[in-house]
């Protein structure tokens, strides 16, 4: 009789604990069997983009240019809980770096260029996406090796406009030049 109380004594706190855990765990367990039932997003056709652009601009009097390639490429499916299944993308700079500084405000502070997102150029975004990548877009600050941006990744601390960046920083933007993203396809799998 004395085996069976301890026995019971010592699964109540085992069911509390188990109930606790699933309560926590069922909602991102299911969610992530839906994801995983999902039908995979269809592949697309150009997998592989280079985009060059130009940046004129100005700081203190002094011109200076930033002229690059932008090289996005396929990268499989993700999936995650707030999109489902998505067609990944990678990027990067021609020229090695992921952004091209423009200005050290001081030891902790950079502005920098980034001349924007895989999806937008080669014509992954959703058709409901009023998206347009604009100069003013493409320039962060940058704190403590730690990207500041609107792009859902972390904070909203990129300039607003080119009046912004003239006042704060004293950089005059002068001119942009990107080539537009590509019109893709995205043929649905059978």
């Amino acid at each position: 009789m004395k085996v069976k109380k301890t026995l019971l004594y010592l699964s109540i706190p085992l069911l509390l604990i188990f109930a606790i855990i699933l309560f926590i765990a069922l909602p991102w367990l299911l969610i992530f069997i839906g994801n995983q039932l999902e039908p995979n997003p269809s592949h697309p056709e150009i997998t592989y983009g280079k985009f060059p652009f130009r940046l004129e601009y100005e700081i203190n009097g002094q011109r200076k240019v930033i002229q690059d390639t932008l090289i996005c490429e396929y990268d499989g499916i993700g999936s995650n809980e707030a999109r489902g299944k998505y067609r990944k993308w990678k990027e990067r700079l021609a020229g090695g770096d992921r952004l091209l500084p423009m200005l050290e405000v001081n030891s902790r502070i950079e502005i920098s260029y980034y001349p924007g997102i895989a999806e937008y150029y080669m014509g992954d975004l959703d058709s409901t996406d009023e998206y347009q990548q604009t100069v003013a877009d493409s320039i962060f600050i940058e704190q403590e090796g730690i990207i500041i941006k609107k792009d859902g990744r972390t904070i909203n601390t990129q300039f607003s406009n080119s009046n912004e960046l003239l006042d704060k920083y004293r950089i005059k933007l002068i001119s942009w030049d990107s080539t537009p993203p590509i019109k893709d396809n995205f043929p649905e799998t059978k």
